[in-house]
């Protein structure tokens, strides 16, 4: 696995210029190309069967999609297109394994862990919404560590499907997601700003809902509890997101590579702050990289096919015969999550039918409609990632909460989830329609 860091810490360097702006020739992007092929290759290798499965079905679809070989500036552009996520990756490892050190976490757990038993499942969906945020599936660890050790299996099953559904719904307005970093890709800039703007507004709502009917208990008492877990890591947060808010708009950067550039920075900090806390990091850093692979692989893997097909004449001119101006824009938000979502059930990765869907329609919308696409997109992943057997959400909540996948698949999370889908799309057509 050595051979594995090396090259996930070669390509994260490697890329950083390219992030900063930096124009150092093709010579070195295909230099980076090549080497980032040789990482995922390495990961298809010791990937799970499904993973080799899918990817290998990717690249067969492609093929005989295809009349030839893509030219050498498309796949430059397919190039650029899938190398930034060798640096974001790697960046959001970076920020969760410095998470697990901070004081502001640990004294965030041990509010929660004095909640009573009705109220620490509200807690942790409130806690788990914010913190995964920015750590993601790495809050998972950290929550289920509050229950007492012999915690009936039936408050384990409800505390962690409360926990997935905060951190999922965080994928509808947090930048910390590869989901965000997608959406930004194939979606004007401006509108996928636009479009979270929409997801705070359904993921306050989604909460509040599932809270009420699926926990049981929505009062002001309740929820300033819940609320009062996250005191302590809300300042951090804050100074997180308007850092990436800053460099982006005053650099003139993605939200992804607004990451790249922040992450590390912040991190350097908060090691020379609290310098007995390095050697922790680096290692859980390690051991996070070395732990990865499937999700980087398909991720990776779908851009750059995504993106070659995108560019392709093939797809152009399926476009521009079949959809152009007459499909139904509302059509377009409805059948984006709910085809993500069925497909989450069959184990089926967003990433492998978000991104061509976003890519089909994107440039078909205005910047405005390409908002209310951005989160419907962001829906989607929402609501298959919380309900689907290959799901790194679902796969890490099950062994950390210690529950069965299957009831966690086969659970309230599932009509939830179908709920966000319809009613989410429904409320994104109506205010398309009126605003």
């Amino acid at each position: 696995m050595i051979f594995k860091l090396i090259l996930t810490c070669f390509c994260w360097i490697a890329v950083l210029p390219i992030i900063y702006g930096l124009n150092l020739g093709e010579g070195y992007i295909f230099i980076i190309i090549f080497i980032y092929f040789l990482l995922l290759f390495w990961m298809f290798i010791f990937s799970k069967n499904t993973t080799k499965i899918i990817i290998s079905l990717l690249f067969l679809f492609t093929f005989l999609i295809l009349d030839n070989l893509p030219s050498k500036e498309i796949f430059l552009k397919a190039g650029n297109f899938f190398i930034i996520f060798s640096a974001f990756l790697p960046s959001l490892w970076l920020l969760r394994a410095t998470a697990i050190t901070m004081p502001s976490v640990q004294n965030t757990q041990l509010l929660l862990s004095k909640l009573n038993a009705q109220k620490i499942l509200s807690g942790l969906q409130v806690t788990s919404h914010f913190l995964g945020s920015v750590i993601n599936i790495g809050s998972f660890p950290l929550l289920s560590s509050v229950l007492p050790k012999n915690s009936k299996i039936s408050l384990r099953q409800s505390a962690g499907e409360a926990s997935i559904r905060g951190m999922n719904t965080a994928v509808l307005w947090s930048p910390f997601f590869v989901s965000f970093a997608v959406g930004q890709i194939y979606l004007p800039e401006t509108s996928a700003w636009i479009g979270i703007g929409f997801g705070i507004i359904i993921a306050i709502f989604f909460n509040l809902i599932t809270i009420r009917f699926i926990i049981g208990k929505l009062t002001t008492n309740y929820l300033l509890d819940s609320l009062s877990c996250i005191r302590p890591i809300f300042s951090r947060l804050l100074i997180l997101a308007i850092s990436v808010l800053l460099v982006g708009q005053i650099f003139n950067k993605t939200a992804l590579n607004a990451i790249i550039i922040v992450v590390p920075i912040l991190v350097t900090i908060q090691i020379l702050r609290r310098p007995e806390t390095s050697n922790f990091i680096f290692k859980n850093l390690k051991n996070l990289i070395q732990n990865s692979g499937d999700e980087m692989l398909l991720i990776s893997v779908s851009m750059f096919l995504g993106s070659i097909l995108t560019n392709s004449s093939e797809i152009q001119y399926f476009v521009s015969n079949n959809i152009g101006d007459y499909f139904p824009f509302w059509m377009m938000i409805i059948l984006l999550p709910l085809i993500v979502w069925c497909f989450s059930l069959i184990g089926v990765h967003p990433i492998i039918t978000s991104a061509p869907i976003l890519s089909i329609f994107g440039p078909l919308l205005s910047v405005w409609e390409a908002a209310f696409l951005m989160q419907a997109h962001l829906i989607g992943w929402c609501a298959g990632t919380a309900i689907s057997f290959t799901s790194l959400s679902v796969l890490t909540s099950a062994e950390n909460f210690k529950i069965s996948v299957t009831k966690l698949v086969f659970g309230s999370n599932l009509f939830a989830t179908l709920g966000l889908v319809l009613f989410g799309a429904l409320i994104l057509i109506l205010s398309n329609y009126f605003l």
